[in-house]
């Protein structure tokens, strides 16, 4: 009888806690390059429980390298930084890079308005003054994932 009850509380609380995780690790994802080689991935969404902005780049970037962004044919960079080598970390598939933003950032409201309100974003990452990737990707079709996800699920 007990054992009845206790697989009956498990069943329930799986099936209470199953739509939030599936919500949580839910991700409105972006990808500039090759995937199957040099990219750069853009996702908001959470991390370890956290919710914000995660940028990673593969196969491209290591320690000294500059990643710069900017929407559109804006003057201004929306972000420049020389990655260091606590960003990055080296594998059998070359180098990754990893930058997080959380959502109570500053960073994380200034990508997340230039992503809504912009067409095109231009990514580059150089490294010594060599160009490693240069790509521009549209944010039409990435616009109407953030705007979903930003709306409150129904109940």
């Amino acid at each position: 009888m007990i054992r009845h009850f206790i697989a009956a509380a498990v069943f329930m609380s799986a099936a209470a806690f199953a739509p939030s995780l599936a919500q949580a690790s839910s991700s409105a994802q972006l990808m500039a390059g090759d995937p199957s080689g040099r990219n750069v991935t853009f996702s908001f969404g959470a991390e370890r429980g956290v919710a914000g902005l995660r940028i990673e780049t593969h196969r491209v970037g290591d320690p000294g390298a500059k990643l710069s962004i900017w929407i559109d044919h804006a003057r201004r960079q929306l972000f420049s930084r020389i990655l260091i080598a606590h960003d990055c970390k080296f594998g059998d598939d070359g180098a990754q890079c990893r930058l997080f933003f959380p959502r109570t950032s500053p960073d994380y409201s200034r990508f997340l308005v230039a992503f809504k309100r912009g067409r095109t974003a231009h990514v580059e990452v150089e490294n010594a003054a060599v160009m490693q990737m240069s790509t521009d990707i549209s944010l039409a079709g990435f616009t109407r994932q953030l705007e979903s996800r930003s709306r409150p699920a129904p109940r």
